[in-house]
Parts: structure tokens; C-alpha cells; sequence
């Protein structure tokens, strides 16, 4: 499924179909993933998210941290974000990241690295504007389940075409060691499509489990410090 990658102006595009194609499910699950890993000073961190769209994440950070920049590829999403939640913004490239090194105290991603050239790319360069004793928060799909994805483009149950690049998680836990990060802890949800009937039911049993699970799991979420 090699395609040429999407420019900034194909999320630009389709912004208003973002919320349309997400599950709120998803959404909430993905959410719960990263305030477990979220520091408990965060109130008094800096924080970057790379890869706001539509602001579903944003919004859940907010309240959370001491001030949240957030960033986009598309200048257009990242501007209605930040204005809509008071924070500051960005227009930014996941893999070329134009901010200094050792910049932010807390840097969370959420669903966004797969949809860049160079997944690994991005999560080098998160570790490199993350300061020394911060914290890195990633969640992504898992390769795992990539012939799901290649199966409902072909039928055309999916309807985004953007960039398709994903990682297994051990695959992203190296690249953040590689890095410079450490204490990397995975977990994940969604051991199984929410999609099925009565899923949503029994899926938050399996997610407690995440930290063994997570290999098998749609998604995964890593948490992992820089050492100071």
C-alpha cells in the first residue's frame, strides 16, 4: 500500500471530516492511556503536543498541564486549536520539528506519527526537544493489525488515504532508547475492534491487562523519561 505521502494541505482538506471518521470510544480510551502516564507535577510543565488536529487530545491536556503548546503540520488546525483552548501554537512537521533542543518539560502524541513519512523520524525528534528528566507520551496504531487497514481501504470501509506508517511497539520503544530515553513503559487498548457488537462492554477488561496485552492490542500507548 506505498503511496506518496500526504502534504500539509491534504489535512487542511479534510479537517472537517477528522471528527466524522473518529470514535468518540477511541478517543476516551486513547485519552485514559496518556493521563495514567501524565507526571504528577504536571501543573507546573511546559508541554508540547505534536500532532493536534481537530483538538480531541488538546482538550484533555489542557487542564492538566502548566502550559500547553500545541502543534500541527497544518498551520490552519494548530491556530483554530490553540485559539479555541487559550494555548499557544505551532505549525509544525512531526519529523523536523523547528524548536530548540531540550525546549519542552512534557511532550505528548496521540495518533500522529503514523501519519508522517518517517514515524521513527518523529519520535527522535520528540526525544530531542523533550528537557532532561521529561517526559514523552506516544500512543499509535499497532503493525500488528496493518493487514485490518490494508483489508478496509482496499474495500473501501475506510475512507482517509493519508499516510499509512506504522509501528510495532517494541519497534517505537527502541527508536526512544535509541533516543535517549529511558524507563520506557508500553501498555495499550483494544485488544480486539470496538467496532464488534457488545465489544465496548468487554474490551475495558482486557485494557487493565495492557502492560502484558499490549503486544496484541490495536493501539499502544509508551511512556518514557529523559534522563537527567
Amino acid at each position: 500500500m506505498k503511496r506518496e505521502p500526504k502534504s500539509k494541505l491534504y489535512f487542511e482538506e479534510i479537517e472537517g471530516s477528522f471528527d466524522e471518521w473518529m470514535s468518540s470510544y477511541d478517543v476516551d480510551q486513547r485519552i485514559s492511556l496518556i493521563k495514567e502516564s501524565i507526571p504528577a507535577d504536571a501543573s507546573r510543565m511546559a508541554c508540547l503536543e505534536v500532532g493536534c488536529g481537530t483538538g480531541k487530545i488538546s482538550e484533555a491536556l489542557a487542564p492538566l498541564v502548566g502550559s500547553l503548546t500545541v502543534s500541527d503540520i497544518s498551520e490552519k488546525l494548530a491556530q483554530e486549536v490553540g485559539d479555541r483552548l487559550g494555548a499557544n501554537w505551532l505549525q509544525q512537521d512531526a519529523c523536523k520539528l523547528d524548536i530548540p533542543d531540550e525546549s519542552y518539560d512534557l511532550v505528548v502524541s496521540s495518533e500522529c506519527i503514523e501519519h508522517t513519512p518517517d514515524p521513527k523520524r518523529a519520535l527522535t525528534e520528540m526525544a530531542r526537544v523533550l528537557k532532561p528528566g521529561g517526559s514523552v507520551i506516544v500512543t499509535s496504531p499497532n503493525k500488528l493489525w496493518y493487514p485490518v487497514l490494508w483489508l478496509s481501504v482496499v474495500t473501501r470501509i475506510r475512507q482517509f488515504d493519508g499516510n499509512e506508517n506504522w509501528l510495532f511497539p517494541r519497534e517505537a520503544a527502541r527508536t526512544l532508547r535509541d533516543g535517549g530515553i529511558s524507563e520506557i513503559r508500553t501498555g495499550g487498548c483494544h485488544l480486539f475492534p470496538w467496532q464488534i457488537p457488545l465489544a465496548k462492554k468487554i474490551l475495558p477488561v482486557f485494557d487493565r491487562f495492557d502492560a502484558v496485552l499490549h503486544p496484541l492490542m490495536i493501539n499502544w500507548g509508551i511512556h518514557g523519561k529523559k534522563p537527567r
